[in-house]
């Protein structure tokens, strides 16, 4: 055989043998296709069920707990239990308060709270009446004036002119007031003192001072309890007099409404009668004849702009009752966590950092006794005053880390009844409302460490809310290709295929809302493995699905 012949035989040899393997490859695959096997479940199995009212902030870990105790409005300190640097278990005794009046007081609140959710009953009755009512053209308030007349008898027969109200409010000379509005920052700005029983705020006035039931009603509901002393001044000496003065106490109030353009006279501490001054009339001097006025016909009802008016302000009204209602009960919740032995108890192992002075408590907002944690890790969030009544202690926050992407849940150990200037809370919330602080307590800390700052989420345990019907998948249930998400689906012939998805926003760090590609009578398949491949034969996983 020539050498050629021998090239070309080797060649055919070559790609006959070559031929073989390759289908004998393409046999092995199509065999092993037909015969792999992927295990798919229902959408509706696997979806992770959410209310839509998620809460999200962010914390730093650390592995200190303070725990803050404030004091209760009205309430008296009766003894101090621990001291300064004390180390105290969970359960322990910290504080007692007299309970002497803690029946009382606690009914007191209770009314204060059931007062504010019947006001909020009518103040939705009356939106609900307005809502209802049809606007009525606009009025025409023009009333016509007649001819001015000159009265050459006026000042024979009018006496002494009727008091008026003074057009100055406040005398420059000695800085004393004439009146008192409604204006309760701008008054007590340019009073001396700090506010408390000893040191109250002092306001000069003048004789036959009066004060506004606006002024009266801005102390009754000022956030935090003043005392107040109108001191009536004699002009010509400039000096106190010590038996004109009006001592209040803003708490005297609670639960008093006054008519704004009510007058209460400081002298008397009663309400201004004011009665027309009194006038001389001449018997012989005939009064000339009044003109006749035509008053315009009045309509019943709200014009367009009145009745626009009127909602608003019926809105407004609701949403102010609805804030004082979580306020209140916030407060009512603190004063009932107190056993009815009046005994404030430590909530962590620690030591007692600070403890105040019984006699002299702090006024600032402070805490008044602080207990230091010493054991696992701790993070503190915070929610908005709107999110008050729907969250609780005991309730779990999932966090996940920045560092890692790790996820860990937490439980709500305490929230605090003051709000923080420092909010660390975003979302869809209101940007205008408070924010409280709350601490929660991570028992499974592997993989965190102390410092790292995570990412907070939950979902409010009372809002009443009912699960939607968006899709939320594990993270690994969607894959990723050309920069577009998928997962592998179950087709019409039980194989799989891609099914390219529109994703959402990620909720607990861990599930991907899905907003359309898929819905929940679908089948799909863990897209990782030799079983993720289009084509391959499905049969159902029997295994439970991952509720939520």
């Amino acid at each position: 055989m020539s050498k050629g012949k021998r090239i070309v035989v080797t060649i055919v040899v070559i790609l006959v043998i070559a031929a073989l393997i390759t289908g004998g490859i393409v046999a092995y695959l199509w065999h092993q296709k037909n015969n792999l096997t992927a295990e798919v479940q229902s959408v509706s199995n696997l979806t992770w069920y959410y209310s839509g009212e998620e809460m999200t902030s962010y914390g730093r870990v650390t592995n200190d707990f303070y725990q803050d105790v404030y004091l209760i409005p009205n309430q008296t300190i009766s003894e101090i239990l621990v001291e300064e640097g004390q180390e105290v278990k969970a359960g322990d005794p910290l504080m007692s308060y007299d309970t002497t009046l803690s029946s009382l007081q606690l009914e007191i609140k209770a009314l204060d709270v059931e007062t504010l959710e019947n006001k909020l009953i009518l103040a939705r009755r009356e939106l609900e009446k307005l809502k209802k009512e049809t606007p009525i053209p606009d009025r025409d308030t023009t009333i016509p004036e007649p001819e001015p007349e000159p009265d050459p008898i006026t000042d024979t027969i009018l006496g002494p002119e009727p008091i008026v109200d003074v057009p100055v409010q406040k005398d420059d000379a000695t800085g004393a007031y004439y009146y008192i509005s409604g204006d309760l920052d701008t008054a007590l700005a340019k009073s001396s003192g700090t506010g408390t029983p000893e040191d109250p705020y002092v306001i000069l006035c003048m004789p036959g001072c009066y004060v506004e039931g606006a002024y009266l009603n801005a102390l009754a509901y000022s956030e935090e309890q003043m005392f107040v002393r109108l001191q009536i001044i004699q002009p010509l000496t400039n000096t106190a007099d010590p038996d004109k003065f009006w001592e209040i106490n803003s708490r005297q109030f609670n639960g008093m409404t006054f008519s704004d353009d009510a007058k209460w006279s400081v002298e008397t501490k009663q309400p201004v009668v004011e009665e027309p001054g009194d006038f001389y009339v001449d018997p012989e001097v005939e009064f000339p004849p009044e003109p006749e006025i035509t008053e315009p016909e009045v309509i019943e009802g709200y014009t367009a702009s009145e009745l626009a008016a009127a909602i608003k302000k019926a809105e407004k009204d609701i949403k102010d009752y609805d804030l004082q209602i979580r306020k209140a009960q916030l407060e009512l919740e603190q004063m009932q966590n107190v056993s009815g032995d009046g005994v404030v108890a430590a909530t962590v192992d620690g030591i007692v950092k600070t403890v105040g002075d019984k006699d002299n408590p702090p006024q600032d907002g402070s805490p008044f006794l602080t207990v230091s944690g010493s054991e696992g890790l701790y993070v503190t969030g915070s929610l908005s005053e709107l999110q008050l009544g729907e969250v609780e202690v005991g309730q779990t926050v999932y966090a996940n880390s920045w560092e890692s992407g790790m996820n860990f849940e937490a439980t709500i150990q305490e929230i605090s009844p003051y709000p923080t200037e420092n909010n660390n809370s975003w979302g869809e919330g209101n940007p205008n409302v408070s924010f409280y602080p709350y601490t929660a307590y991570i028992a499974d800390t592997q993989g965190l460490k102390n410092g790292e700052y995570v990412d907070l989420t939950m979902t409010p345990s009372r809002s009443g809310g009912e699960a939607n019907n968006s899709i939320y998948l594990q993270k690994a249930y969607i894959r990723e290709e050309d920069g577009k998400s998928y997962v592998l689906v179950a087709d019409e012939n039980n194989r799989l295929k891609k099914q390219y998805v529109e994703t959402g926003k990620t909720i607990y760090g861990e599930a991907i809302e899905i907003k359309s590609g898929l819905n929940m009578e679908d089948r799909i398949a863990f897209p990782y493995g030799k079983t993720a491949k289009e084509g391959v034969k499905v049969k159902e996983d029997a295994s439970p699905g991952m509720y939520r």
